[in-house]
């Protein structure tokens, strides 16, 4: 009779956030040789793996949790996490105008990239909500990582906008970790157990919290790079080159549309129709370009998975960008990273 099949094998988790999470518990006082040994590379062939199966991640739940015996490690952990735990996603956030922008990137990102959770991102007249299905593992292993997802949620405002944001409740679908451990939780957060779903729930105005590095820094950055390239539009050559430094700048986890590079230049998107086919070329035959430079680059690094290419460019799953570059090439992603 066979054995039934472990929990946790139908999804896979990039490097970075394995290392991430034991770099975490290092600093919640693990031993970090006691975790780091699950990433031994001596034995493996090849270059060290950009993705782990889910069963990988886990197995070092298990042992984080066997280390400590605590019941809200995922918790504590969550405190030293920062924008690098998340890899390409810790680039991301950085880069949204607002805080509701970088929750549905969240979701995105985990769609494409984590596939091990589902999040639900809804905006009420009163209310922002941050809802997460149950990730379908084991019992034990649940209630540690759902606090730590949850907790990570609750802390976004702070890490990408550098402002203190305490939600109205935080709800999870699992009995409470104890008296002492639900203490611990609510001295910063408000932590309800035993409810119908997990979820973080906001005032609506923090949606609306604006992130200074995309006011400031990127906004900045990308009008002075659209005034200068508007100057030097000129002849046809000179006009497709400008179009395509700013649609190499827009590159940013969404996908540019006619309309968004009529606006970043400064024109109506009649007029820019007009001027690129002066050009003998169109919008999309410049994204096409756009599109599988970046690929391109992000495949020859060898660091992120085709899932979070696809999340960098703005498609909606990662078989899309797959379609799209055999496209271009005539070849899959794997084939080009092969090489």
């Amino acid at each position: 009779m066979s054995q039934p099949k472990p929990p946790g094998l139908g999804f896979t988790v990039s490097a970075d956030l394995i290392s991430g999470l034991i770099d975490c518990a290092a600093q919640c006082g693990v031993p970090r040789a006691r975790l780091t040994d699950m990433l031994d590379q001596s034995k493996l062939q090849g270059p060290a793996p950009t993705r782990y199966a889910g069963e990988h991640i886990l197995k070092l739940w298990d042992r984080i949790l066997r280390e400590t015996g605590d019941p809200i490690i995922g918790f504590r952990m969550a405190f030293f996490a920062g924008l690098k735990t998340f890899g390409v996603l810790g680039q991301i956030l950085p880069r949204c105008a607002t805080i509701y922008e970088a929750y549905h990137q969240t979701a995105r990102y985990v769609a494409l990239a984590s596939q091990a959770a589902q999040f639900t991102v809804t905006r009420t007249r009163k209310e922002l909500m941050i809802s997460v299905a149950r990730l379908g593992v084991p019992k034990d292993l649940d209630r540690p990582i759902m606090i730590w997802g949850l907790t990570n949620l609750c802390l976004t405002p702070q890490r990408i906008a550098g402002v203190t944001a305490v939600p109205k409740q935080v709800t999870c679908a699992f009995p409470s970790p104890g008296p002492d451990a639900l203490r611990t939780l609510r001295e910063r957060f408000p932590y309800k157990f035993d409810c119908e779903a997990n979820a973080v729930v906001f005032d609506r105005s923090v949606g609306d919290i604006v992130v200074p590095s995309a006011d400031e820094d990127l906004k900045k950055l990308l009008e002075e790079t659209m005034d200068r390239h508007l100057a030097e539009l000129g002849p046809a050559a000179s006009f497709e080159q400008g179009m395509l430094t700013l649609l190499r700048s827009m590159i940013n986890g969404n996908m540019p549309t006619l309309a968004s590079l009529s606006k970043r230049s400064g024109m109506s998107q009649r007029t820019l129709q007009r001027r690129l086919a002066e050009a003998n070329t169109s919008f999309q035959q410049l994204l096409r370009q756009v599109l599988r430079e970046a690929s391109d680059t992000y495949l020859a690094s060898g660091e992120i998975s085709h899932g979070e290419i696809a999340f960098l460019l703005g498609y909606s799953e990662e078989s899309a960008f797959s379609r799209a570059y055999r496209s271009w090439t005539g070849h899959p992603p794997g084939a080009t990273r092969v090489r």
